[in-house]
């Protein structure tokens, strides 16, 4: 009996074999999207089901000729292109510890953006990110910007590159007597505009509404959002604004006569001088690497060198007057900056722009004060950057340094829920989260009232309005513009 048992077993392995490779769950197949340059072969992130599309090319490689102008429509591809991976990150060195651009590799080849949505159909908002890194370093494709977390709360993600320091925002006279506007510097914002216009064409492909656009970003990308706020080329191409810890005023732009200065001097260090055409073919024809090495030498190690500039074409306009003036896009915007991160470069600048835009738009303020609970936490503070994690769902910082605290799940699912509130409907308070969390109370320069994002999440009445209002008045007293 035993021996017929065992014969059956045998006979019968090959079928439960087969069996349970038919019983297993069939791995889901390569998304495919077709953008007007060609076909794009996707991933789907194993862990959340989102489909992921990484290394598209949104832009020309701005190489060779192509150097300090700007961005050209990326050229048409035949066949399935594999958007697996990030494309190279744009020149830079590693200034910080926690942006690695290695991985990747660095090159003038950059210009490349990333895709997160949970489906291909329908037309959810879309939130287009703008990395920091003091115009000098990041990328878009920073694994604390993944898009998978904010995709699945019913939006679609983008992240991209843009060019940097020297590439990116050097101006000279030379570049200046070569462009039909008389511009120089600003490509980085031109790259910014030109992901906003690929976006424009090819987000409804995605499951995207290219009528409901959010652009934020922090630090040096707040200061871009700040900046395309203020651009006449970006009109149209996005509906809503974020900016965290950096907006364009007071910091994060020069003028142009500033900006031609320090390009000369980066040009004499490499032995070019003149600002004639030859003068420029020179340092078309320098090799990249020395371009980066050349603009380190004119400052101390981790500071920037070069800064989007008012050139009178990108921005005719500094962004307070812009404001001021009316000129700038009119769109709703969230503003904010963290509590330790400095009061003269972030939370009076934050404030400024807070009162000048809310004379036109909806406007919204918030303050974050998220700390670590341990000791080396709470003396580091709410520090520069600490938020973005939060902002992307994510519940707490990737350095563990940071710490961790009691409500991080919490405040991460809030801040997320806001900036998603916020994409979805103008308003932070509105769908699909209205009435889930405490309501943020709109600006009004009347009673400075913000929101703070922290241990506890609150209405609050700017606590440092004395401290911002003394600041305020040093900055009116060097020219700058504050209400």
């Amino acid at each position: 009996m035993r021996t017929s048992h065992r014969r059956l077993a045998v006979a019968l392995a090959p079928i439960a074999a087969c069996l349970a490779i038919a019983a297993r769950p069939l791995a889901a197949p390569a998304p495919r999207v077709t953008v007007d340059t060609g076909v794009l072969e996707g991933t789907v992130d194993s862990a959340s089901d989102v489909l992921v599309f990484r290394g598209v090319p949104y832009a020309a490689p701005p190489v060779g000729a192509g150097r300090w102008r700007p961005p050209r429509r990326a050229a048409r591809w035949t066949g399935v292109r594999k958007a697996d991976r990030l494309g190279h990150n744009c020149m830079q060195g590693q200034p910080y510890a926690d942006i690695d651009p290695y991985a990747a590799g660095v090159s003038e080849d950059c210009l490349y953006l990333n895709v997160w949505t949970t489906s291909l159909g329908g037309r959810r908002p879309v939130m287009v990110w703008i990395h920091g890194g003091g115009f000098f370093a990041g990328f878009g494709g920073e694994e604390r910007h993944d898009g998978a977390p904010l995709a699945r709360k019913g939006v679609v993600v983008v992240t991209l590159n843009y060019r940097l320091g020297p590439f990116g925002f050097m101006a000279h006279p030379a570049l200046a007597a070569e462009s039909p506007h008389h511009s120089a510097g600003n490509y980085g914002l031109l790259d910014q505009i030109a992901a906003l216009q690929w976006v424009k064409r090819n987000i409804a492909r995605f499951g995207g509404d290219p009528s409901r656009v959010t652009i934020f970003g922090e630090s040096a990308g707040g200061m871009s959002v700040g900046s395309l706020v203020a651009s006449p080329l970006a009109a149209g191409l996005f509906q809503r604004a974020i900016m965290e810890s950096g907006t364009g005023v007071g910091v994060g732009i020069s003028r142009l006569s500033e900006g031609e200065a320090t390009g000369r001097q980066l040009a004499d260090s490499l032995g070019i001088h003149g600002d004639g055409a030859d003068a420029l073919a020179r340092l078309r024809a320098a090799s990249a690497e020395s371009v980066l090495a050349a603009s380190g030498r004119l400052a101390r190690p981790g500071t920037p060198v070069h800064w989007p500039v008012v050139d009178g074409w990108v921005l005719p306009h500094p962004v307070d007057s812009a404001l001021s003036l009316g000129t700038a896009n009119r769109v709703p915007v969230i503003v904010g900056s963290n509590r330790d991160e400095g009061d003269e470069w972030m939370g009076a600048p934050s404030r400024t722009f807070g009162r000048l835009a809310s004379t036109r738009v909806p406007t919204w303020l918030y303050i974050y004060s998220r700390v670590g609970e341990d000791s080396a936490s709470r003396a580091r503070g709410a520090y520069h950057s600490s938020e973005i994690t939060f902002v992307f769902g994510r519940p707490h910082p990737l350095q563990a340094s940071a710490g961790r605290a009691a409500y991080d799940s919490t405040l991460a699912e809030a801040m997320s829920d806001y900036w998603v509130s916020f994409a979805t409907s103008a308003d932070p308070n509105g769908p699909p989260n209205g009435g889930r969390l405490p309501r943020w109370p709109r600006y009004d320069r009347a009673t400075d009232a913000l929101l703070e994002l922290g241990p506890e999440i609150a209405p609050r009445t700017l606590w440092r309005k004395a401290v911002y209002d003394s600041l305020d008045a040093a900055a009116r007293a060097r020219g700058q513009l504050r209400p």
